[in-house]
């Protein structure tokens, strides 16, 4: 199975691929499928990219600043990872693994290939169930009208790791159906991308076991997770007063085997970012 990563033109996030990509070789070896989807134009990101040896997919979004809310534009890269069952990339994909950029693979994926969701697979947010502002959402899919509602209330799946059935949302134009949604919702919802995917899918999402989205802050994240997520802080944020709370457990831990991953010149880069914290 694929693991397929997304990613804009932060360059953080191209460090954050980088750690990513290499812990997952260290733990499944160099012949891994993996593949970056990018969605900007910036030759260094493109190079960065190409320097580690990752498959490269140039992907122009589908849902961009011409067609959603203003309150998304400054996130705009997270929603890549809604339209990847349009990438030609990813054609003969029934299924792939999709992973935010901030993930240490700890162990190996081997028993996701017996998860075979009907549409998609995620695992619960490490909170407290919530009541949506809106009782349900309105939108056009080819000039016919679909109403969804929200159930009440909803206990949120974390989109930082999602097993993706491609197959199935390719089918019957389902994928094009659910981007029209995202397009037309985009000015109420809360979590962007996270809440496009738990309100349009809802009970159709399948439930992944939380080892494969482990903060680092969960006491079972070391011995047991399979893939962590810096959900939170980064790997630099050690002085940010807001992350204080979720920087306990094994947080340092998979910090400094992160760390470890870097060549000289990217930790320099992370030593200044954790400087302009501190100042």
């Amino acid at each position: 199975m694929r693991v397929v990563f997304c990613l804009d033109d932060k360059p953080q996030y191209l460090l954050l691929l980088k750690g990513a990509v290499r812990s997952l070789r260290a733990v499944h070896g160099p012949s891994v499928e993996c593949l970056a989807v990018y969605g900007g134009s910036n030759p260094d990101v493109i190079a960065g990219i190409e320097s580690e040896n990752i498959a490269l997919a140039r992907h122009r979004p589908v849902l961009n600043q011409e067609n959603m809310a203003p309150c998304t534009h400054r996130v705009m890269g997270a929603f890549l990872k809604l339209e990847l069952a349009l990438l030609p990339e990813l054609a003969n994909d029934d299924y792939v693994l999709y992973c935010d950029t901030d993930v240490f693979f700890n162990r190996p994926l081997d028993a996701l290939t017996t998860i075979n969701p009907p549409y998609l697979a995620m695992a619960r947010e490490q909170t407290a169930v919530f009541y949506p502002a809106h009782e349900s959402f309105t939108y056009l899919h080819k000039n016919r009208e679909y109403t969804i509602p929200m159930p009440f209330p909803i206990w949120t799946y974390n989109s930082g790791v999602v097993l993706f059935n491609l197959k199935r949302l390719r089918t019957r134009d389902y994928i094009l159906n659910f981007l029209d949604f995202c397009r037309q919702v985009s000015d109420r919802i809360g979590n962007f991308d996270q809440s496009m995917l738990n309100y349009f899918f809802g009970k159709r999402i399948t439930k992944l076991d939380p080892l494969y989205n482990c903060p680092p802050y969960m006491p079972q994240s070391k011995e047991h997770g399979i893939i962590v997520h810096f959900h939170g802080p980064k790997p630099w944020d050690i002085y940010k007063p807001l992350w204080k709370d979720l920087r306990i457990g094994h947080f340092e831990y998979f910090r400094r085997r992160w760390l470890d991953l870097l060549h000289p010149e990217e930790l320099d880069l992370v030593r200044k970012m954790e400087e302009a914290q501190n100042k």
